[in-house]
């Protein structure tokens, strides 16, 4: 070969290899290209709803379902996929947020097309399951406007529209409103189940209430001769004056007299004693008194008739104390 041709297939060699590198710089520098958007909407916000719901995926696998319900949620924000209803869904529910759970799936099932619903052969089963997690409580309140608390977070104003949807179990329900005593009750959900409260609201402008407190439990409180039930307690009542009693069976029954004003509220501190022991009741010793009197009149009488020499005893005189006659089996009558 000569020189000429080497040369020339050198230059060859080396010029191809150039452009091919030229040409990889040229690809790398080159933006990627963006995700297919839906028709009318802006290929950013797809593009960063994906970025989102990746994070959000991320966040479930390492069990951070706080964060990926707000990845999930703000990517449904930027590009309303129905996909991730699903996902919000199931984030809400490994956060025990079971209504708002199950409102997400049953938003999805309605929403995702046949072929997504097909890749979630078990989402009918997940939302029975749910439902039975949950009860439906029905608030009847008689002043429009009340707000209704339930395990003291506000779910919504009087009146409702629908019943509530609330995860079973012990509640705390409070209803309020401006002008008004509140109401308060305690329930029991039943799972899969209903339950009806009617919450009657007083004005104040016409009853205030009373509150009883004592010092143990158990005891019966009666207003005005009627059993209010056991304290501590609050009830309302008409304005003026009230009788308040105390029963309980370890303690003496209390009595006391009470004003309560409209709009006002007024406390009654119960005071429990208990009963003197039996041998600090007047009626024991006048009963020993008497049995005594008689044994000391038997004693005489028997001497009277007897010629044996009365003996000395074993019990010096005045030493008798309360004690001997407590534990002494009680007389009987």
């Amino acid at each position: 070969m000569s020189r000429n041709r080497l040369r020339a297939g050198l230059s060859h060699v080396l010029l191809v290899a150039l452009s091919t590198t030229i040409a990889n710089f040229a690809f790398a520098d080159e933006p990627q290209a963006a995700p297919q958007a839906p028709a009318g909407q802006d290929p950013a916000l797809v593009a960063r709803a994906k970025e989102r719901k990746a994070e959000g995926d991320k966040a479930m696998d390492k069990l951070r379902p706080l964060d990926a319900l707000a990845a999930y949620t703000e990517a449904y924000a930027l590009n309303p996929e129905p996909a991730l209803l699903y996902n919000m869904g199931r984030a809400l529910e490994a956060l025990d947020r079971l209504p708002e759970a199950l409102e997400k799936l049953t938003a999805f099932r309605e929403k995702a097309p046949a072929e997504l619903l097909a890749k979630v052969p078990g989402l009918n089963d997940r939302i029975a399951a749910l439902e039975k997690r949950l009860s439906r409580l029905t608030v009847k309140v008689n002043v429009e406007g009340a707000r209704i608390l339930v395990r003291d977070v506000v779910a919504g104003m009087s009146p409702l529209d629908k019943p509530l949807a609330l995860k079973a179990g012990p509640a705390d329900v409070l209803v309020e409103a401006d002008g008004y005593f509140p109401y308060r009750t305690r329930v029991e959900l039943p799972g899969g189940g209903a339950y009806v409260i009617d919450a009657q609201l007083q004005s104040k402008a016409k009853v205030g209430k009373l509150l009883v407190t004592a010092p143990k439990t158990g005891v019966t409180v009666l207003v005005d001769g009627k059993s209010a039930g056991q304290a501590p307690l609050e009830t309302l009542v008409e304005p003026g004056t009230h009788k308040v009693a105390a029963r309980h069976p370890e303690y003496i029954d209390y009595e006391t007299s009470v004003i309560v004003t409209a709009g006002g509220e007024r406390t009654v501190a119960l005071v429990l004693q208990r009963p003197p022991p039996i041998y600090a009741r007047w009626w024991f010793w006048t009963t020993i008194g008497v049995v005594v009197a008689g044994g000391a009149a038997g004693g005489a009488a028997y001497a009277l008739t007897t010629e044996k020499d009365p003996g000395q005893g074993d019990i010096p005189p005045g030493q008798l104390s309360p004690a001997f006659f407590v534990m002494t089996p009680p007389l009987p009558f």
